[in-house]
């Protein structure tokens, strides 16, 4: 079986309503043939969304079939899952407390934010790395300090102007689950005039049930999501939209009408194509017959290249290489905030001795 065919797979098993019309077909080709299972698991753990598979096949009974280990290694996922996920609403909550006397109302983005807002049915169908808070721009250093006070701490060395970040380094403490990300800004510069922090904070909503606790509206993490998957993150260029996207996408698509959606984003083109796509897989198509020709290309180059994972693999490369490239070498030509970026690590003797140990990769990620 294709991996492409594996991914439609996991989609049903992830939107059926009636998960008895995908039973059989989950049995057959995938519990019972060993090769096909093992890619299946494999799929879904990449695109991080394995627990909210297992708990879908546990439903119906599924996961009883499996091969003692292979179900006790899979159950022990989802239930560390579940576990991590309740830790980290409890570490929301002390942020929460401490932000709230200081007169600070975070908004919480992306899998803090669905989580809160109970997207999901169940809490283990979110996997979450970190935690990403935006605040407005008067209180982000603030917001900082605040958390270095309740124990948190960042040991990279900060090279720009802590001021015109989009987000603070990355924060850590050693006895919660999650790191934190301190945003001023929601996504990268380039996009942030059409999706500003000013529009999140007006359409805000608070969470009741949780201390000065606040999320985008349904409308803007729709917006979000596609901005940093299929923009940022160059899900458009190089032909992929993760499964964990496209489920957050479909769960929010319950809430809000897609033409109020794309009204609101400025690249219409790759955003019809996006939203093209997740509806005709919510309706259960493999086929590209209800796609425009953009879709049915972006369809069939993103069936391809799930199908070919090392040559996909070469052009995300070439594509990581590229923006290296573009955005910080070329561009120090005509930006002196990135000439000046560039420079200062280069002199730096401490960041060179990071380098050559541990290679560019870290950096340039």
């Amino acid at each position: 079986m294709k991996n492409s065919e594996l991914y439609f797979i996991s989609f049903k098993t992830l939107i059926s309503d009636d998960l008895s019309e995908i039973e059989e077909e989950v049995r057959t080709i995938i519990i019972r043939n060993e090769k096909n299972l093992l890619r299946f698991i494999h799929l879904n753990s990449n695109h991080l969304v394995l627990p909210a598979i297992y708990r879908r096949l546990k439903e119906i009974g599924l996961t009883d079939q499996l091969a003692k280990d292979l179900n006790d290694h899979l159950n022990k996922i989802y239930t560390l899952n579940i576990k991590r996920n309740k830790k980290i609403l409890q570490q929301i909550e002390e942020i929460n407390q401490m932000f709230h006397k200081a007169k600070i109302k975070p908004v919480y983005l992306k899998g803090a934010a669905n989580l809160m807002d109970n997207l999901y049915c169940n809490i283990a169908d979110r996997m979450m790395g970190d935690i990403d808070i935006l605040v407005k721009d008067e209180d982000f250093l603030v917001s900082a300090e605040l958390l270095f006070k309740l124990g948190y701490k960042n040991e990279l060395k900060i090279y720009d102007g802590i001021d015109t970040l989009k987000d603070y380094p990355r924060m850590y403490r050693d006895d919660v689950p999650a790191d934190i990300e301190l945003h001023r800004l929601p996504v990268i510069p380039k996009y942030a005039k059409e999706f500003s922090s000013k529009s999140i904070f007006r359409k805000k909503k608070q969470i009741s049930s949780k201390t000065n606790c606040f999320v985008p509206s349904d409308k803007h993490k729709i917006i979000h999501n596609f901005i940093h998957g299929q923009l940022t993150n160059k899900g458009h260029a190089i032909k992929l939209v993760p499964l964990r996207d496209l489920y957050d996408s479909y769960l929010l698509l319950k809430r809000v009408n897609i033409n109020d959606v794309l009204s609101e984003i400025k690249e219409q083109k790759k955003a019809t194509i996006y939203f093209d796509f997740i509806s005709e897989l919510i309706n259960l198509k493999i086929s590209t017959l209800g796609y425009s020709k953009k879709g049915k290309n972006f369809l069939i180059k993103q069936n391809w290249y799930l199908n070919h994972p090392r040559i996909h693999f070469m052009l995300i490369n070439a594509y990581k290489l590229i923006y290296l490239i573009n955005d910080r070498f070329l561009k120090a030509f005509v930006d002196k905030s990135t000439l000046k970026n560039i420079y200062v690590r280069i002199i730096d003797k401490e960041w060179w001795q990071k380098r050559l140990s541990r290679g560019l990769k870290e950096y340039f990620n």
